[in-house]
């Protein structure tokens, strides 16, 4: 009788495991844009460095192999960034944008202790960090900064 409790507890205990499994467990990211800009963390956490003046020593940690994040300024919010599949560079799409703000499409997972990974699929500048790039109208030459000067 305590045997066939014990197995029924056992076999409920896994079901309930089974079913609550966690998110990051389930293999499926949740699809997202994200501007950002790409960090050199082992920089950034220690020593606050980032931007165009820390843009050479990210060049160097990305050539030793040091993942990139992807750190929302305006959220305050970092994230890991891996590529979207099996034995691919997880920086490859990020490389060229090193200390740079930019705009990316991909799949967000939730790990352990609610680590946020973006499995990145695609890579643009961001407009925003480009002030001065064209655009398709600009009525108003005293709002657009980039104008020529009178």
């Amino acid at each position: 009788m305590i045997k066939s409790i014990c197995k029924r507890t056992l076999l409920a205990g896994l079901v309930v495991t089974f079913l609550t499994a966690p998110a990051w467990a389930q293999g499926k990211g949740k699809p997202i844009t994200l501007t950002a800009r790409v960090v050199d963390a082992v920089c950034l956490l220690p020593t606050g460095l980032k931007g165009d003046s820390h843009r050479e020593c990210a060049i160097g940690c990305d050539k030793a192999g040091v993942r990139m994040y992807l750190l929302d300024e305006k959220a305050n919010v970092m994230y890991a960034a891996m590529a979207d599949g099996p034995f691919k560079d997880p920086n490859g799409l990020l490389r060229e944008h090193l200390e740079r703000v930019v705009t990316v499409k991909g799949d967000l997972f939730t790990g352990p202790g609610g680590l946020k990974v973006v499995a990145v699929k695609e890579v643009k500048t961001a407009a925003a960090a480009q002030p001065c790039a064209p655009k398709a109208k600009q009525p108003c030459a005293a709002k657009n900064p980039c104008a020529p000067k009178k």
